[in-house]
């Protein structure tokens, strides 16, 4: 299939809806002038929705709500919504949802009844690639697209989103080969999530490419911007030959969280088993998030960029449609912003879609490229050799250690002579003076600002890190402090709303509890 067979609208702007048993509002994809429309949908409800939406050449991307999905088939009456969703005019459906994380797969009482793992063929890669085949036929054989399932983009060994990759097609290769081949010739598409955190910046004036302007400096209209990580020469300064398969020591499990980093992943491991590709990319969920509020401090994930805020949140998403449209790469057509709620309910519209509103978008070039696939493979044997590089590795590696473990704290022998709390970036002052005010009055442990301290802390003496983290962090903060420092006591309290978090503080305070 040829790139410029897909039909789309070539605007790279999309939105992710609020999703199933939630009003459709045309408006809301219309007036900042959409090309893409995520909707979640429980059934048909959105056929007609579909139809305002092409007819305002705005393109819907289909997925059936599944609680616990696992890698169950798709039922038989979600074929025949596909057909009034096709008739009205889509053409993009998703079946699975991030199934590397275990939320996403069948519960027992005590968590899920498999081990969600990509290690775990049998049980998990099995199942969903086998399922998986069967739906993206059909949808195939009804003129729709079908999107190789999104992942959750993580570093994390469990959930390491280039290693799930790899596990899948490694297994369609084996066992499917030739009807995978005859998907990726009729209009297969990869599916990410690319949640960005802050990865992307602005050079100042005048370079160099490796620096990055303050964000309150931050000009949409203005060049030098850089939305490629980790291939952006920021982090190439910092850690040099770094990939989204990892390469180096601080990326054992890969680096996926950036705008493309996932899709490039996608195509050089479509390269590596089936000597085939490129297919269109479409992030069907992310974006630069959270949205902040006015006022808010700015929103900081990775120190070695800058954060953002209220002011430089528009300027960083007008710039991210234009660097899709006139840098990106020729197979990446877009995202859909999360979600709908976040631009218009929490707060109101959000200045971002003001600025869509006030300015027309810019549309994709779409080149003459050929997906390729199509062929018949008589055996696996027969199927292209594997490069070197780039890949995923074959066989599991153990997370490395920093050679110089006498840096920083000793081993904690007993108690640890220190105890400190850490906010991660992203979290206000708030999270620690109402989630964690009893759990403070308990222990008393000193609050930090910072990790950046614990290598001053001398080899005689040993600490204990407690970090208050939320889910779209904790990767990042593994990183810095558990895989950076083995002797320190790593205490991570992971949860999304400051009144989970402070629920579970207050257990640990009313128990006399001081680690998890």
């Amino acid at each position: 299939m040829n790139f410029r067979d897909y039909v789309w609208y070539r605007n790279p702007r999309g939105l992710h809806n609020m999703g199933v048993i939630q009003p459709f509002r045309l408006e809301r994809w219309v007036q900042p002038r959409m090309g893409w429309a995520k909707l979640v949908v429980g059934g048909n409800e959105h056929v007609e929705g579909v139809a305002q939406l092409a007819a305002n050449n705005c393109m819907a991307i289909i997925r059936t709500f599944l609680a616990n999905m696992g890698a169950a088939p798709a039922p038989d009456v979600w074929y025949d919504n596909y057909r009034q969703y096709i008739a009205a005019g889509a053409r993009w459906f998703e079946l699975y949802n991030e199934p590397n994380l275990e939320g996403e797969w069948p519960q027992g009482r005590t968590g899920p009844h498999v081990d969600v793992n990509w290690e775990n063929e049998d049980e998990v890669i099995a199942p969903l690639m086998d399922n998986w085949i069967v739906w993206a036929e059909r949808v195939i054989d009804l003129g729709g697209y079908p999107a190789f399932p999104a992942l959750a983009d993580s570093a994390e060994r469990r959930h390491a989103t280039v290693y799930w990759m790899d596990a899948m097609l490694k297994y369609l290769r084996r066992n499917h080969a030739n009807r995978f081949s005859q998907v990726l010739a009729n209009g297969l598409w990869c599916a990410t999530h690319p949640y960005l955190h802050n990865h992307f910046y602005q050079e100042p004036p005048g370079g160099p490419s490796y620096a990055a302007r303050p964000h309150y400096q931050e000009r949409a209209d203005e060049p030098g911007w850089h939305f490629e990580y980790p291939y952006d020469p920021l982090q190439q300064r910092h850690d040099p030959g770094r990939t989204v398969f990892g390469g180096t020591r601080l990326t054992p499990w890969g680096d996926p969280n950036g705008l493309i980093a996932s899709g490039q992943a996608f195509q050089d491991l479509l390269k590596k088993y089936f000597d085939a590709g490129p297919v269109p990319v479409v992030g069907t969920e992310g974006g630069i998030w959270r949205v902040p509020r006015r006022g808010d401090d700015p929103h900081l994930i990775d120190d070695r960029y800058p954060p953002y805020d209220y002011d430089s949140h528009p300027e960083a998403t007008m710039a991210m449609w234009r660097w899709i449209v006139e840098k990106g790469p020729p197979w990446f057509w877009g995202v859909t912003l999360w979600n709908e709620s976040d631009y218009f309910d929490l707060q109101g519209t959000v200045p971002a879609i003001q600025r869509m509103i006030a300015e027309p978008p810019l549309l994709k070039s779409v080149p003459n490229i050929s997906t390729g696939g199509g062929s018949v493979y008589q055996s696996v044997p027969d199927l292209p050799q594997e490069p070197a590089t780039p890949s995923a590795p074959e066989e599991p590696r153990p997370t490395p250690r920093p050679t110089e473990v006498a840096i920083g704290p000793g081993a904690v022998r007993g108690e640890p002579d220190y105890h400190w709390l850490i906010l991660a970036p992203g979290l206000q002052a708030d999270w620690f003076f109402q989630a964690a005010r009893s759990y403070w009055q308990t222990f008393r442990p000193t609050v930090m600002p910072t990790w950046n301290l614990i290598g001053l802390i001398p080899s005689n003496k040993s600490l204990a890190v407690t970090v208050l983290a939320r889910s779209d962090t904790v990767d990042y903060v593994n990183q810095r402090i558990r895989d950076t420092y083995p002797n320190v006591i790593y205490d991570p309290v992971v949860f999304d709303t400051l009144h989970e978090m402070q629920a579970e503080l207050d257990r640990r305070a009313a128990e006399n509890k001081r680690f998890g």
